[in-house]
This record gives structure tokens, sequence and C-alpha cells, in this order.
């Protein structure tokens, strides 16, 4: 363990528009909890008050940033990136003195740990290494490709080779000459380490966590919500009940404010519950703007609004309880009606009808009712 002496900064490059990633939204931005990404990361570092400042190199046209809370730490100091991450770090060590001790790390990684930082400033020592990074073995086959027919052109062993993640730790001088002579040999590192390694520096691996991923692809950041729906009408004389948005024929329809369609209606209380967003009543009362609005209408409506908070529904399964009419005729067109309207395959659709076995108003055919279980994906 070494005891530092020297001043202390950390930079997190977040000028990246994220191309790879499933969104309008920078990845930096997308949420996990309720808190994006990046304010994730950054209360990593703020936690540790041996850090001097955090420079945080964001994209020109960035306008997202300024609308976060945490800039009004004055241990943050916002600066205009770079085209590549490489000139980003570049920049942000203009904003460091000389002789001082660096700590860079990935914006999209906010699963890592104070402790880990922590562990990375002690057991750096700059007087027997030039970069300390974390790194975790490779546990899958490793095959070389062609790049053009993704071909194996061969097996490579993988036990000599590592995954580099974030945070690394340089001395600021060391890390911009390295940079500096990268970019002007028109050479792009992929990360700090690689210019110091190019630059002729030693650079070593600590033991690295698998659950600080660098969050890339929208699947890397999939976070799953469940949610219960139950909705329940009595009949009354009519021409069929609305179930799944199919009229199934029948002599009556659902006594209801608006269609009645039970099955949709469940999974807007499931949607909406999983959210912690109340119930169907609370968006759509019995009102007059809501008289007779079919449960499609209702359901965009809902699906807009759990877009907003970065969900979509992924799976629904669907328990409609009822004695007469039978659902088994109508089963096909149930389900293709709710991959219109959901979109979802109907291989995620779960349809499923039982009876009461002649207990209660459902048993004595007055009603019927539907339980829905729903997943929902970010």
């Amino acid at each position: 363990m070494t005891t530092q002496t020297k001043k202390i900064f950390a930079i997190i490059p977040s000028a990246g528009l994220g191309s790879r990633f499933d969104s309008k939204l920078p990845k930096q931005y997308f949420k996990i909890d309720e808190e994006s990404i990046i304010e994730k990361t950054l209360k990593r570092f703020l936690a540790l008050e041996n850090i001097q400042k955090i420079i945080v190199p964001i994209n020109s046209e960035d306008k997202k940033f300024a609308e976060f809370d945490i800039l009004k730490n004055d241990r943050i100091e916002v600066i205009e990136g770079g085209k590549t991450r490489a000139e980003s770090v570049l920049k942000g060590l203009e904003s460091i003195g000389s002789n001082s001790i660096v700590i860079v790390h990935d914006a999209v990684r906010p699963f890592i740990t104070v402790d880990m930082v922590i562990e990375l400033i002690n057991e750096f020592n700059s007087e027997k290494e030039d970069a300390l990074i974390y790194g975790i073995p490779i546990y899958e086959a490793l095959k070389k490709i062609d790049l053009e027919t993704l071909s194996v052109k061969k097996s490579v062993d993988r036990n000599n080779f590592y995954l580099a993640q974030t945070p690394q730790i340089c001395l600021t001088d060391f890390l911009r000459d390295s940079i500096e002579s990268c970019l002007k040999d028109g050479f792009v590192p992929g990360d700090e380490s690689e210019a110091v390694e190019r630059a002729g520096g030693k650079v070593r691996f600590l033991p690295g966590d698998r659950a600080n991923i660098k969050i890339t692809v929208a699947d890397d950041i999939s976070a799953e919500k469940i949610g219960n729906g139950f909705d329940s009408h009595r009949f009354k004389k009519g021409d069929g009940l609305m179930i799944g948005g199919y009229k199934v024929p029948s002599h009556f329809s659902f006594d209801a404010h608006s269609d009645g369609d039970i099955v949709i209606h469940a999974i807007i209380d499931s949607m909406l519950g999983s959210m912690g967003m109340g119930d169907i009543g609370v968006h759509f009362p019995n009102t007059d703007e809501w008289k007779d609005v079919s449960g499609r209408t209702l359901y965009k409506l809902t699906s807009e609004m759990i877009k907003e908070k970065g969900y979509s529904i992924k799976q629904v399964d669907i328990i409609v309880i009822l004695e007469e009419p039978k659902l088994t005729p109508h089963r096909e067109k149930i389900i293709s009606s709710l991959k219109d309207i959901t979109g979802l395959s109907e291989a995620n659709i779960g349809l499923k009808a039982k009876t009461s076995e002649k207990m209660g108003f459902i048993g004595n055919n007055e009603g019927a009712a539907c339980l829905v279980v729903t997943k929902l994906d970010k």
C-alpha cells in the first residue's frame, strides 16, 4: 500500500453520443433506478474527499448535462471534450497541473465502487509502474476472425489475455506525453493504458470486478419491472364482449363507463402498477372525457407514459375468468388483436381462460374478470 502525497484528480470523459446504444438520448443520460448513469458514476468519485477535482469533458452540442443538480458541487468542472476519448482526456489534463495523479474512468461504468477507487489509489506506485488499471480474465473461448466473412481464422489461448476496465490511474505528465505522442503519430489509443504502453511505460493490472461493466448497448442495462393487474365487469344485454381488443360474439356486453375491455384494462393496471403510477382509475376516471373510449386508445396513452419513464412492455400473461361464452374458438383472434395493440410477439403473450366453477357472480354468468401479470423492460 502506498501513501499518496501528490494531488489526485479524476477525469470522466462524457463527450460520446452513444451511437451503438438504442436510444436518441446519449447513454450516459439513460436512467437506472430513476438516476442517470453519469450521476451514479460521479457520485462514486464525489464520495472521496482526497480527489481534488472531477473534470467532465462533454460534447459541445450537449445541453442535457447542464440540467443536473450535481453540477452545483464545486469539485466538478465541465469542459468541452474532443472528437475522441483521447482528445477529451488530453483536454482534461490541460486543467490539471503537473506532478499530480489522475484517475480516468468511463462515464458509463456506473457500478464502480468507492472501495475499488480507494484500492486503485492505495496500490498505485509511480516508482514501479506508469499506469495501474483494473482488468478481468476472459472466460469464453477466444477466436481470431475474418471481419468480412466472420469465419474463424484461429483459436487463441484466452489465458494470455485480460479485458481492461476503468478506472485507470497514472501520473499526469506521463499520461499527457503518452497521449500527445499517439495523436502526433495519427494513432488513437483505445484507453489510457494503451497510450502509456505505446510510449514504453509499464502497465500493471489489479483484479477487476465483472459487475463493473461498461454500458455500451441497451441490453447492458436491461432492468425488469413486474406488475399485476385486475379488472372485472358485470354483463348487460348487448352484441358482444370486448376482450383483448376483439369483440367476442355474445348476447351480452360489459356494463362499463368505457368499452369494458377487461383484458386491456387489466394490462394497463399492471403496467401502471409496476411503475408505481397508480391504477387505471387515477389516469382515466369515469368522466365524460373517457366515456365509451376504447381499450386500444387507453393502452396507447398508457404505453406513452411508460415510455417516458424509459420502459416498454415485454411480456404479458393473462387469465380471463368467465363461464360463457367460451373463448377457445376465439383465442387466435384475441391474440392477433393483442399483438397488434401491444406490439408483442405471440411467444410473449400468454392467454388462458378459466371458469369459477359456478361460484359467485361469474359462476352465475353475471359478469367476467381478468388477472394479468406484465413484465416491462428498460
